[in-house]
């Protein structure tokens, strides 16, 4: 099956794209429009890589999104042939997250790691500049296709709440998230 999606060219740009991409989940459309893919063609694939254990799918309001399966045996190894042949994928929405003011942490979490159950799937922390918060949801639900639940803690608010385990915050670390940038993790001594 691995042979067949290589010599597949939608099939191995796709696979490609989440090898090389942040672990994190797209919707079908995302990845129609970053990779200029009919949305059939994507759907197909993605479909394909899916059932053949490659990447993981899951829904949430009747949205389908995909995220690369780190479990699969194979991926590992995959994914050091591909980095040797092509730079890690510079993601817009890590860019555009760092551009909303003075952010010191931001960490995805919820429908962008694969756990649509989540509370929040944007935690900012810090200084945002409410016009450029705006647009940049509007942008990423339009991607995502639906709302993206999100809360901005100022960096006080956030340490104690991080301090003080509480159930919000632990609800984001103890699950599957990505760090977009983080000034204010505890250093190591």
């Amino acid at each position: 099956m691995l042979q067949d999606i290589i010599d597949s060219k939608v099939d191995s740009s796709i696979l490609s794209f989440f090898l090389v991409a942040p672990a994190r989940s797209f919707s079908i459309l995302e990845i129609s429009k970053r990779l200029k893919v009919p949305h059939g063609k994507a759907a197909r694939s993605l479909n394909l890589l899916a059932e053949s254990g490659l990447l993981k799918s899951f829904a949430k309001k009747n949205k389908k999104y995909y995220i690369i399966n780190g479990k699969n045996r194979l991926v590992p190894d995959i994914r050091r042939q591909f980095l040797k042949e092509a730079p890690a994928y510079q993601d817009e929405l890590f860019a555009a997250i760092k551009k909303l003011g003075d952010v010191k942490a931001a960490f995805l979490s919820g429908l962008f790691t694969g756990q649509p159950g989540l509370p929040v799937d944007l935690l900012l922390v810090g200084r945002a500049n409410l016009k450029k918060l705006s647009d940049f949801l509007k942008s990423a639900q339009k991607m995502m296709g639906q709302d993206i639940n999100y809360s901005v803690m100022t960096v006080g608010e956030f340490e104690l709440r991080r301090d003080t385990f509480d159930k919000f915050i632990k609800d984001i670390f103890d699950y599957p998230h990505l760090t977009v940038v983080d000034s204010l993790a505890p250093k190591k001594k």
